[in-house]
Order: structure tokens, then C-alpha cells, then sequence
């Protein structure tokens, strides 16, 4: 098919470093986050602080470090692999270069998959093709937008002709960006004139979040060191945290897509 408009990164579009940039700060990201343990260690010692507490701490530092710098990094690499084509018959089509090779195992595996996702990308960037690997946007539920992205909940046909709901992120900075939410604007049906569904999410982050703090005061008030309540509750307590937890952040990450 014949296309008339394709978006994708400037970076993309020049010569994508898809490969050596995710590849690199993944090693980048576990350095520095292994000489944080090591100094943070070192000094610890040094001052003879206790170890026990310093030591949680420092994993409780570099643990969010990692999360925050690893998220940069998806989110970067999202947006770089992910290429909307707009065809002359108006199918608006969408292709996430990371869905491409097979990665293998280990951390080899998925540093020769990132190279050949780059291969690719580069291949785009020269003369922009449909590939057959790509999902064609048919109807679109819902537009959300948040700080970093567009968050895109449709119906599409995936290449084996199947039709399914799904989600899709938009990151903000694409070339001719407005021009490519008009075109999903244009996709949404009557439907979402109709009075939307309830947003129950709010509640159930409340709910869930509450349930999360009385586990964790439980499990304070039942540990050995303070003892206020029977101890066999304890790893109960645990468990039941770890599970609201869990629903807590379900239900954040629905919110935050407008699902």
C-alpha cells in the first residue's frame, strides 16, 4: 500500500542508535547503580554506622534509582521504536519495532534483539515502508493524555486478522504530532459521544491503599522488635501487604490510562 503520511523520531528518521543507546545505559544503569551499594557501603563502614539500616537503605536508594532511570530509558525507547503510517486508502497503521525479533536468553539475547530492532529502524528511516508485522487502527475508544505521553485505547487488527482491544502510547515529540492525534480523533466512534462508564478506579486505589497501610502498621505492631500484637501475624501480614500493594498499583496504572 502506498503511503501518504509516516510518523516517527527525528532520531529515527536521521539514523537510529536504538541498539548502542538502550544496550549501553542498561550497562550504564547497573554500573552506577552497583558502585552507589559499594561507596554507600564503604562509607557506612568508614562512619560505623549501623549496618542493618544503612544497608536497607542503600538498596532502597539504588533500587529507585534504577526504576526511575530504567523507565527514562523505556519510555525513550518507545517512542524511537514506535512508527504510525498513515496509506493513501486512509488506514492509519501502527508498527512497535520492538516486536520483531525473538529475543533470546540472557542479556546476549537481548542485546543482539535490540541491534536487529535498530537494523530495522534504520531501514525506516531511509525509505519508509508498510510492514507486514504492523496493526491497523480500526476504532478508537479513548484519547488520556498525561505529562510524558498520549495514551491511546482502540480496537485493531493485528496481522493474523484478529480483532482485539488495545492500548497504545503516543510519547510526546513526534514531528507533526498534532496532525496524527486528529487522525485518531477522526477514528472514535458514537459510542464516545454516550455518557462514559463510571470511573471506579479512584475508589479502589482508596480502598487499596488503605488496606495497604493497615497491613503495614500490622506488620510493625506484630514484629518481635515491638511486639504490641501476636507475633504469629506477622508473615501474614507480609503477604496481605505485598497482595494490596499489588492491587494498589493495578489500579494506578489503569487510572493513569484511562481504562
Amino acid at each position: 500500500m502506498e503511503l501518504k503520511k509516516v510518523w516517527m523520531s527525528s532520531e529515527t528518521r536521521k539514523k537510529s542508535r536504538y541498539g548502542y543507546r538502550t544496550v549501553g545505559k542498561i550497562l550504564g544503569i547497573v554500573f552506577l547503580m552497583t558502585a552507589l551499594l559499594l561507596i554507600g557501603t564503604f562509607l557506612s563502614l568508614s562512619l560505623g554506622l549501623p549496618q542493618q539500616s544503612s544497608s536497607m537503605i542503600l538498596v532502597l536508594l539504588a533500587s529507585t534509582l534504577g526504576i526511575v532511570l530504567t523507565a527514562r530509558l523505556g519510555r525513550r525507547g518507545m517512542q524511537d521504536a514506535t512508527i504510525f503510517f498513515l496509506t493513501e486508502n486512509d488506514g492509519l497503521w501502527i508498527m512497535d519495532a520492538r516486536s520483531i525479533p525473538n529475543y533470546g536468553d540472557g542479556f546476549l539475547g537481548f542485546a543482539v534483539g535490540a541491534m536487529e530492532t535498530q537494523a530495522f529502524l534504520r531501514l525506516q528511516g531511509k525509505k519508509p515502508y508498510l510492514p507486514q508485522g504492523a496493526d491497523e487502527i480500526l476504532k478508537v475508544w479513548g484519547i488520556k493524555e498525561n505529562n510524558s505521553h498520549y495514551v491511546i485505547r482502540c480496537q485493531s487488527r493485528h496481522p493474523n486478522k484478529r480483532v482485539t482491544r488495545h492500548t497504545y502510547f503516543l510519547v510526546k515529540g513526534l514531528q507533526d504530532e498534532e496532525m496524527l492525534l486528529k487522525e485518531f480523533e477522526r477514528r472514535k466512534t458514537w459510542e464516545n459521544t454516550l455518557e462514559p462508564a463510571e470511573n471506579r478506579n479512584m475508589w479502589y486505589i482508596l480502598l487499596s491503599g488503605v488496606g495497604l497501610a493497615v497491613c503495614v502498621i500490622m506488620c510493625v505492631m506484630s514484629h518481635p522488635a515491638v511486639a504490641r500484637m501476636p507475633g504469629t501475624i506477622y508473615f501474614p501480614c507480609m503477604g496481605a501487604s505485598l497482595i494490596a500493594f499489588c492491587f494498589l498499583f493495578y489500579f494506578i496504572i489503569r487510572q493513569r490510562r484511562g481504562e
